[in-house]
């Protein structure tokens, strides 16, 4: 009995021992420390980030309402999801629950659930122009639901959650120069444009008041340098004429120039041609002729004072890379600076630095830098200034500039950018420019139209660009009228 008595006494000792060792193992060790409270599990329902204004202060993202549907990892919540999602849907749903954390989805409409919540909250839209200047470590709004989790991070089957929001000055943010109706105008006449770019500014100003770029894989084709082409022969007649220079030229289809032959669209011999008459026919040899008379010097300094070869500053995050001169030593061969009278050669430029040479050209011969942003929005949603804007600077005389846009205006009434025509005002110059670039054999041609409108009194510079195109007649123009159409009408 006495050894029973002591046996049983060492195992209440023991027992004893192990439950202060186990108790003193809990207290100290960090994988098993309970808190007096329970953690909380946060998650986003939605997040905006810096309001972005058109010139009108309409907003251009965070404009949009949806409905969400918040969703826990419970019994309850599976049972009421075929009452906002498809079979399908559900499926996915269950497979993200599975980590045990609650999500969001978005829904098309209302429906009547215990457990799910629903919400409407403000959509941050993916609009291009707003992602140009979007600084996403600046969030404006946030709203966010904390759920009480266990110990092991289940959250608790009966809480519903806690709303929490953040609002730090929602409608504070950037004005653009864009105007949201020319936008939209310019993307309802661009459909037509499988892969390209337009450009729209004020003449007055060179505020851009439209960009437009498609296929929309975040490559902004509207910034992008290009092969030029015929659009350039602007350039070298602004050069010309500010060197009073403006020859008659007997055009035979072709021209030699050292063992280089250059020929017209399909050797069509032009026969005489003035100025205004190369610009309307589009006569390459014209202006290879001219290149040569003009020389490389007053070439790339005429091109330079128009932008062509620089950069840019959009916002502090975007700086444009204008394109490509070819330079001095380059133009020493006779070749080269034949191509480059017509735009050919190393010679590329950007939509929207053309668009910006044909403001100048419009707007009496002054130059101005784009611009794109036109100020910040108070706290109360309204213009609280404007950025500061440089002088423009006069690069071609009023008389060269009148005459240009008399010219370009020929082009489209007696020449290649008959189909550009709307309310008999339209002006410009159409190009098909080489690439370089071949696929399955065949070189990929950029087409373009580079115009303004009204002709009678100018108000928008205009560029459309085509990529893997036929002719700037065939694919531009039809584009340019239609956008100059509805712009006409707002």
């Amino acid at each position: 009995m006495q050894k029973r008595i002591v046996a049983i006494s060492c195992a209440v000792v023991l027992l004893l021992a192990s439950t202060i060792g186990r108790i003193a193992y809990i207290t100290f060790s960090g994988n098993y420390t309970v808190s007096s409270g329970y953690n909380s599990y946060s998650l986003t329902v939605s997040r905006l980030f810096e309001t972005v204004y058109d010139r009108n202060m309409n907003k251009l993202n965070n404009n949009r309402k949806t409905l969400v549907a918040v969703i826990k990892p419970t019994q309850n919540c599976m049972n009421e999801l075929n009452k906002l999602f498809t079979q399908k849907e559900i499926k996915e749903i269950a497979e993200e629950l599975s980590n045990g954390k609650p999500v969001v989805k978005e829904i098309q409409h209302y429906a009547s659930t215990k457990y799910i919540k629903i919400f409407e909250i403000t959509k941050s839209n993916d609009c291009l122009l707003s992602k140009m200047i979007k600084n996403t470590d600046e969030i404006s709004y946030e709203m966010k639901i904390n759920f009480t989790v266990d110990a092991k991070g289940r959250i608790l089957e009966g809480d519903a959650g806690t709303v929490e929001e953040t609002v730090d000055n929602l409608k504070s943010g950037t004005v653009l120069t864009v105007d949201e109706n020319i936008q939209q105008a310019v993307e309802e006449a661009a459909q037509s444009i499988k892969k390209g770019a337009v450009v729209v500014m004020d003449v007055e100003t060179s505020q851009i008041l439209a960009l437009y770029s498609t296929p929309n894989d975040y490559l902004n084709r509207s910034l992008n340098p290009y092969s030029v082409g015929s659009v350039f022969k602007l350039i070298a007649s602004a050069c010309a004429l500010e060197n009073n220079i403006n020859p008659e030229y007997n055009c035979t289809g072709s021209i030699t120039v050292g063992d280089t032959t250059f020929s017209c669209l399909h050797e069509k011999a032009h026969g005489k041609q003035t100025m205004k008459e190369a610009l309307a026919n589009s006569c390459n040899t014209y202006f290879v002729n001219l290149a040569l008379t003009l020389g490389s010097e007053r070439l790339l300094s005429t091109a330079s004072s128009f932008g062509f070869g620089g950069e840019v500053s959009l916002t502090d995050n975007i700086t444009v890379n204008n394109g490509n001169l070819p330079s001095a030593s380059e133009l020493e061969s006779k070749g080269l600076l034949a191509l480059f009278g017509f735009g050919q050669g190393s010679l590329t430029a950007s939509p929207l630095a053309f668009c910006s040479a044909v403001c100048a050209i419009a707007n009496g011969g002054i130059y101005n830098q784009p611009s794109f942003i036109l100020g910040k929005a108070d706290e109360n949603g309204t213009l609280s200034y404007t950025e500061n804007r440089e002088e423009g600077a006069r690069v071609i005389s009023q008389e060269t500039s009148v005459t240009l846009q008399e010219y370009m205006r020929y082009v489209v009434t007696n020449g290649t950018a008959s189909s550009a025509e709307y309310d008999n005002n339209s002006a410009g110059k159409t190009s098909t420019a080489q690439s370089g670039v071949y696929e399955n054999g065949k070189e990929v041609l950029n087409t373009w139209f580079a115009g303004f409108y009204p002709y009678s009194n100018p108000k928008y510079a205009i560029v459309v660009l085509t990529e893997d195109g036929t002719t700037g007649s065939e694919n531009c123009c039809p584009v340019f009228r239609s956008i100059v159409e509805k712009i006409s009408k707002l």
